[in-house]
C-alpha cells in the first residue's frame, strides 16, 4: 500500500514539474515569436524607403542629364544641320548607356518628325498620341514655361521588341530651344523624347529584393492623364511567392518630382514581405511541446504500472517473508520462500554492501577526475570567453569601417550629383575662376585652394583659405615638375598640385589644394572636376577663336564685311539713343587692283591689299576701326566722328597716298599704292545716308584719279 502511494506521489510531482514547464516555454516562443515579428516590420520599412529613395534618385539623375544635354548648342543645331547627325548619336547613346532606366532615346523636330534616334525604331510612326498629350498640356499651361514633362504609355511600340516586349512604360520629353527668346515665347525647335520601359525599371529595382519579398507599382491617375492609357500593375520580385503564405505590407504615396519635371505625376507603392522567415515557430514549437508533454504522462503511468508490477510485488513478498522470519515463522505455508531463502537474502545484502562500498570508491576516483575535467573545462571556457571578445572587437571594427566605408560613398555620390550641376553653371557663368572656386570650396571645405588660368585672369593666383606667400615660397610653376599632378610637404599638410591641360597636352592653369593626403576616392572626384574644367576651358578658347575668324579676313587680318555691318548697326542705334554722340564713315577703294593681278598675278594683288589694309591701320586713331569689305574695298568707321575728326583722318590719308608707298614681291617687283576715299559725318546726314554719300564721294575722287593719270577705266 504505502508503495502505490509512493508511485501516486511520484506521478503527480512529475506531472507538477511537466506542466509549468510547458506552459513556460509556450510563453517564451510567444515572446520570441513577437520578436521576430517587429524585425519583420523594421526590415519592411527599411526596405521600402530604400526602394522609394533608390527609385526617386534614379529619376532626378535622368532628368539632370536630360536637361544638361537639352541645352547642348551642337545639340540645337543638329536639328536643322544633317552634318552633326553624328555628335546626335554618340550624345544620344551615351545617355542611354549612363542612365540604366532609359533604354531608347529620339530626337525630333518641331512637325513630330523623327531625325535621329538610339536603340528605337527607324521611321517610327506612332508619336501621334505623345504629339497629342504634349500639345494638350502645352493647352493648359499657358504662357508658363515648359520644362521636362513625364507620362505614362502602354501599348506603343516605340522600340525593337526585345527591349520592351510588354510595351510599356514611361516616356520623359524636353523641349529644345534655339535661343531664350524662343523659350519665352514657348517655340520650341523640336522634342528630346527618352523611353524608359518597365523592363529596365524592373532590371534596377530588383537587386534589392530577396526571396519572398516583392514591390507593386500603381499608377495613381489624375487630371489630364485620365486620357492616356491605364498602365497595369508593375510587380517585382526575386521568384515567384504562393498566394496563401502569409505576408505583411507597406503602402508609400511617393510624388515624381524636382526642379526640371513641369507637372508632377503619383504613384503608390505597395512592398510585401512574408510574415515568417521559415513556417511559424511558435505553432510548431506548441505542437511539440504539447506532444511531448502527453507522451511523458504516458511513459510515467506506464512506468509505474510496470514497477509496481516488477518491483513493488517481489519486494512485497520479500519483506513479508522477511517480516515473518523476524517474527519467528521460519515455515509459512502456500509460500515459496524458506528459512534458508532468509540467509541467502542477508548474504546478498552484505554482498550488496560490498559492492556499493567498492562502487562508493570508484565514485570517489570519478569525482576527483571530473574536478580535474571541471577544471580544464573552465579554462576551455576563459580561452572562449577571450576568443569571442577578440571576435566581437573585431566585428566592431569591421562594423566602424563598412560604416566609414558607406559614408565615403555617400560623399562620393553627393560630389557627383555637384559635379553635374556644376558642368551647367561653369557653361553659363562669365567669371569662370569665381565659379570654380565656389565649386571646390563646396566640396572640400577645410581644404585650402589656388587656382591660375593664363588666359583669364593673366597667371595670377586666386586663393581662398590660403596664403599666397606659400605658393611663392613653393614655386609652384607648370614647368617645376614633369607630372601632371605632384605634391609637395607644407607642415601638418600638402600640397597637391594640379596641372590643367587641353587636348594638345598644353598647360592652360593650375589648381593647388593644400589638404591632407588624399585617398583614392577623393583623387578621382578632383580628377574627374579637372578635366571638366580642361574641357569648358578648351571650348572657351575655340569659341572665342571661332568668334573671332568670323568677323575677321583672312588675308590682311583686319575686320570683315560682317564685322562692319554690324559695328555700324550699334552705332547707328547709339546714334539714335543718344544723337549727341557723332561717327564718321569712310569708304575707299584700292586703285589699279585689276592692273596689277593681270601684269604680276594675284600674289601681286594679294600683296597689295595687305600693304594699303596695314598703311590705313597705321594712319587711323586706336579708336578708329579699319574694314576690308571684300575685293579692293575698305572702311574706316571713327569714334567722336564729327566733321573736324573726318577732316583730320582726311589730311592723314592724303599724305599717305603723296608719300608713293610700293607693294614689292620677293622677286623684286613693285606697284605703286593708291587709293580713292570718300567720308560722311552724322554731324550732318542722317546716319541711312552716310554710306551713300561716303561712296559716292569716293567714286567721284576715283574719277579724278584716272583722269589725272590719263586711264581709261
Amino acid at each position: 500500500m504505502k508503495l502505490r502511494l509512493k508511485s501516486s506521489l511520484a506521478l503527480l510531482m512529475l506531472i507538477i514539474s511537466v506542466v509549468p514547464a510547458a506552459i513556460v516555454g509556450g510563453l517564451l516562443l510567444k515572446q520570441q515569436s513577437d520578436v521576430e515579428a517587429n524585425y519583420r516590420i523594421d526590415m519592411l520599412d527599411r526596405l521600402a524607403s530604400t526602394i522609394g529613395q533608390e527609385f526617386d534618385y534614379r529619376f532626378s539623375l535622368l532628368s539632370t542629364s536630360l536637361d544638361v544635354l537639352s541645352r547642348d548648342r551642337l545639340f540645337v543645331q543638329a536639328i536643322n544641320n544633317y552634318f552633326l547627325a553624328g555628335h546626335v548619336i554618340n550624345s544620344l547613346g551615351t545617355l542611354v548607356k549612363n542612365t540604366p532606366l532609359t533604354k531608347a532615346a529620339y530626337l525630333i523636330d518641331d512637325q513630330w518628325n523623327e531625325i535621329e534616334s538610339y536603340n528605337g525604331i527607324p521611321g517610327l510612326n506612332s508619336f501621334s498620341k505623345l504629339k497629342k498629350e504634349l500639345n494638350h498640356r502645352l493647352s493648359i499651361k499657358g504662357k508658363k514655361r515648359l520644362k521636362q514633362w513625364v507620362f505614362y504609355y502602354n501599348g506603343e511600340k516605340l522600340m525593337p521588341e526585345k527591349y520592351n516586349p510588354t510595351r510599356r512604360g514611361v516616356v520623359i520629353g524636353v523641349p529644345i530651344f534655339r535661343s531664350m527668346t524662343d523659350e519665352l515665347k514657348h517655340l520650341p525647335l523640336g522634342y528630346l523624347i527618352l523611353v524608359v520601359p518597365i523592363e529596365n525599371i524592373k532590371k534596377v529595382l530588383k537587386p534589392y529584393l530577396k526571396d519572398g519579398e516583392r514591390v507593386i507599382f500603381k499608377n495613381n491617375r489624375t487630371g489630364d492623364m485620365k486620357n492616356m492609357a491605364d498602365m497595369s500593375n508593375i510587380i517585382i520580385s526575386q521568384s515567384d511567392i504562393a498566394e496563401n503564405t502569409p505576408t505583411i505590407q507597406k503602402t508609400i504615396k511617393i510624388k515624381l518630382e524636382n526642379k526640371y519635371i513641369s507637372e508632377p505625376i503619383e504613384y503608390t507603392m505597395v512592398v510585401y514581405m512574408d510574415k515568417y522567415i521559415t513556417k511559424n515557430p511558435y505553432i510548431n514549437s506548441l505542437k511539440y511541446i504539447s506532444l511531448f508533454g502527453s507522451v511523458i504522462i504516458i511513459l510515467a503511468f506506464f512506468s509505474a504500472g510496470m514497477t509496481y508490477r516488477w518491483i513493488a510485488r517481489p519486494l512485497g513478498g520479500l519483506m513479508a517473508t522477511v517480516r515473518a522470519y523476524s517474527q519467528g515463522e521460519y515455515q509459512r505455508s502456500n509460500r515459496d520462500l524458506r528459512f534458508a531463502e532468509f540467509f541467502m537474502v542477508d548474504k546478498l545484502i552484505r554482498n550488496m554492501a560490498k559492492t556499493i562500498q567498492a562502487q562508493v570508491s570508484d565514485l570517489a576516483i570519478k569525482n576527483a577526475e571530473l574536478n580535474v575535467a571541471y577544471k580544464e573545462k573552465e579554462q576551455a571556457n576563459l580561452q572562449l570567453v577571450d576568443f569571442n571578445d577578440e571576435l566581437e572587437r573585431k566585428v566592431e571594427e569591421k562594423t566602424l569601417a563598412l560604416s566609414f566605408s558607406l559614408m565615403r560613398e555617400e560623399n562620393r555620390r553627393s560630389m557627383l550629383q555637384s559635379l553635374l550641376s556644376f558642368s551647367h553653371d561653369l557653361q553659363a557663368a562669365n567669371n569662370i575662376i569665381e565659379v570654380v572656386m565656389t565649386q571646390v570650396v563646396a566640396l572640400y571645405p577645410t581644404a585650402g585652394w589656388a587656382m591660375k588660368a593664363y588666359r583669364y585672369n593673366n597667371g595670377s593666383w586666386a586663393c581662398e583659405n590660403i596664403d599666397r606667400d606659400c605658393l611663392e615660397k613653393n614655386n609652384i610653376q607648370p614647368n617645376s615638375h614633369y607630372s601632371d599632378y605632384y605634391c609637395l610637404p607644407n607642415g601638418d599638410e600638402y600640397l597637391h598640385c594640379f596641372k590643367i591641360k587641353n587636348s594638345h597636352n598644353e598647360v592652360v592653369g593650375m589648381i593647388v589644394m593644400q589638404y591632407e593626403k588624399l585617398q583614392r576616392d577623393d583623387f578621382e572626384v578632383i580628377s574627374l572636376f579637372i578635366r571638366q574644367l580642361s574641357t569648358e576651358l578648351e571650348g572657351r578658347l575655340l569659341n572665342s577663336e571661332l568668334a573671332r575668324i568670323a568677323i575677321t579676313d583672312s588675308l590682311t587680318g583686319i575686320a570683315n564685311r560682317k564685322a562692319f555691318d554690324h559695328d555700324l548697326e550699334e552705332h547707328i542705334q547709339l546714334s539714335h539713343r543718344y544723337p549727341e554722340r557723332r561717327f564718321g564713315l569712310f569708304m575707299l577703294d584700292v586703285n589699279g587692283l585689276k592692273r596689277a593681278n593681270d601684269n604680276y598675278g594675284h600674289n601681286m594683288g594679294d600683296a597689295l591689299l595687305i600693304q594699303t589694309s596695314k598703311l590705313l591701320v597705321e594712319a587711323c586713331r586706336v579708336t578708329d576701326k579699319v574694314y576690308r569689305l571684300g575685293g579692293d574695298e575698305f572702311a574706316i568707321i571713327l569714334e567722336a566722328g564729327d566733321d573736324d575728326s573726318c577732316a583730320i583722318l582726311w589730311q592723314r590719308l592724303e599724305t599717305v597716298r603723296e608719300n608713293c608707298n610700293y607693294a614689292t614681291l620677293p622677286g623684286g617687283q613693285s606697284v605703286e599704292i593708291h587709293f580713292a576715299m570718300g567720308y560722311a559725318s552724322s554731324e550732318h546726314y542722317s546716319t541711312d545716308q552716310l554710306c551713300s554719300i561716303a561712296d559716292k564721294a569716293m567714286y567721284k575722287d576715283k574719277r579724278k584719279f584716272y583722269k589725272q593719270r590719263g586711264i581709261q577705266r
